[in-house]
């Protein structure tokens, strides 16, 4: 038995691993590449398997950079199973009809006539000239892709046949998140069972529940995104968030937040609900310009048996914890657009990493002013407009124009929906000395070796990290 790691390889985006077993092909996720342009065209790179032996992809949750090129291996022929959660299969296609629509509108709006590829400058980038390749993959890819679901509660065991097992297990990452438990018997005879993380969530949030803990493995694949830090006490960036929300009241400036449409928007509207109905902050108009997040708030209505007991108890008094007085839902450009005139509101617009999405105007129109707020609450890729921000740059370059940064920037890393380094090393010593090999994924190159050495120091334990394509057998 083989396994192939073809992305997450030293770097945070990609997510797909390859298995082979002798009698049943299988990836555990396959997700897009986000961040400099030489990772990014990574996403157009062959796959180093053929998509039309895949068996089955296990889906752990619906991020872009876990779910971004399944539609690719449709496309290419791909007809097996795609194995997840509910919630995971509505978020996946939320977010993967939105990258089609994009990337058509994208290329329509950048591509020379009459070329196949056009030339054009990022609209968050330096300035830096790179070629815009044709849609990775359309809205039909998409809708063939959703044909393809199974999907499965967390904690029964599904016995697939020709020697494979799995189980899925609450990640806490984001709603529908799993971990997976495999259970596979081999050419020989051995049965061997090998555990991937998914993408672990830090114990505590108010809407999702704590990732499980799983007691035993011959093989951990773990993800290792902040295995260098700890994340800030959660009540405490709460506060800072209430902190920060009255002084930009006092201002009379705007306060933006680019955040993730999946889990980081509701958990600020969760938060903001309660700041509102518990009186600990005025009334101030707070404008959700993120249609795909609203869609993404409507799926996470419809599963509240996934909600934490703190979400749950907030339902069970007959309150929504995604409305409030003082929220507006924007839909059309033409509302987002009208936005730029008003001040002393709250917008929360997509992409997280400011790499695209409606905050790109927001950005470039309020960015330059002195009482202007920028609040980030999720982890910024390397090479983005929101890594240069977090670094405290203070000329960016924002939809072709040199843009100068004078208003505040601030990182709330408490919102977080990833663990950190004392949640990941918990998670694992949850397995005691059972394991004959961690691997250490989902990381930049220098925090997933250090987080490996760490590891290993630590529990005695085999550790290693995986280049991009490199390929271990699973004895």
């Amino acid at each position: 038995m083989n396994i192939k790691f073809c992305g997450a390889t030293r770097t945070v985006t990609g997510s797909c691993s390859y298995i082979d077993t002798g009698k049943f092909k299988f990836l555990v996720d396959c997700g897009a590449f986000q961040g400099k342009d030489d990772i990014e065209k990574l996403n157009y790179e062959p796959f180093p398997f053929n998509p039309t032996e895949i068996d089955a992809i296990f889906l752990t949750h619906a991020h872009f950079d876990h779910c971004g090129r399944i539609p690719i291996l449709v496309k290419q022929g791909f007809r097996g199973r795609i194995i997840s959660t509910q919630p995971t299969r509505d978020l996946a296609m939320i977010v993967l009809l939105d990258a089609a629509k994009l990337q058509q509108e994208s290329y329509e709006r950048w591509s020379v006539k009459g070329k196949e590829v056009g030339q054009y400058r990022d609209a968050s980038s330096e300035g830096t000239l790179y070629e815009q390749r044709k849609p990775l993959f359309s809205e039909e890819d998409v809708e063939e892709m959703f044909r393809l679901f199974e999907v499965y509660p967390y904690g029964a065991s599904v016995d697939l046949h020709n020697g494979v097992e799995f189980r899925l297990r609450d990640a806490g990452h984001i709603l529908g998140s799993a971990m997976v438990e495999f259970w596979v018997t081999t050419e020989a005879g051995r049965e061997r069972k090998i555990v991937f993380s998914g993408d672990l969530g830090q114990p505590g949030a108010r809407i999702i529940r704590d990732p499980d803990m799983v007691r035993e493995a011959d093989y951990v694949i773990c993800e290792a995104t902040y295995g260098n830090r700890l994340h800030k006490n959660k009540d405490e960036t709460v506060l800072e968030l209430l902190s920060i929300l009255k002084q930009a009241q006092e201002e009379g400036g705007n306060i933006l937040i680019p955040s993730f449409a999946i889990e980081r928007t509701q958990e600020l509207l969760y938060e903001i609900n309660l700041f509102v109905e518990n009186k600990l902050l005025d009334p101030i108009p707070i404008y959700l310009d993120s249609p795909m997040a609203s869609k993404a708030t409507a799926v996470f209505r419809q599963y509240p048996t996934f909600y934490d007991e703190d979400a749950r108890r907030l339902l069970d008094k007959g309150d929504d914890p995604f409305n409030f007085p003082g929220l507006h839902t924007i839909e059309s450009a033409e509302e987002s657009k009208r936005l730029i005139n008003k001040s002393g509101v709250v917008i929360i617009a997509g992409s997280g990493m400011c790499t695209g999405g409606r905050i790109v105007h927001h950005i470039k129109n309020h960015i330059s002013k002195p009482n202007t707020h920028m609040i980030f609450v999720g982890y910024q890729v390397d090479g983005t407009l929101g890594r240069r921000l977090v670094n405290g740059e203070k000329n960016v370059r924002v939809m072709n124009q040199d843009v100068e940064v004078r208003g505040q920037i601030h990182t709330l890393g408490g919102f977080s929906a990833h663990a950190d380094q004392r949640d990941l090393r918990y998670w694992l010593r949850g397995f005691g000395h059972t394991p004959k090999k961690i691997f250490v994924t989902h990381a930049d190159e220098e925090i997933a070796i250090g987080f490996a050495t760490n590891v290993k120091t630590e529990l005695n334990i085999e550790t290693d990290v995986p280049k991009l394509n490199e390929e271990f057998e699973l004895k």
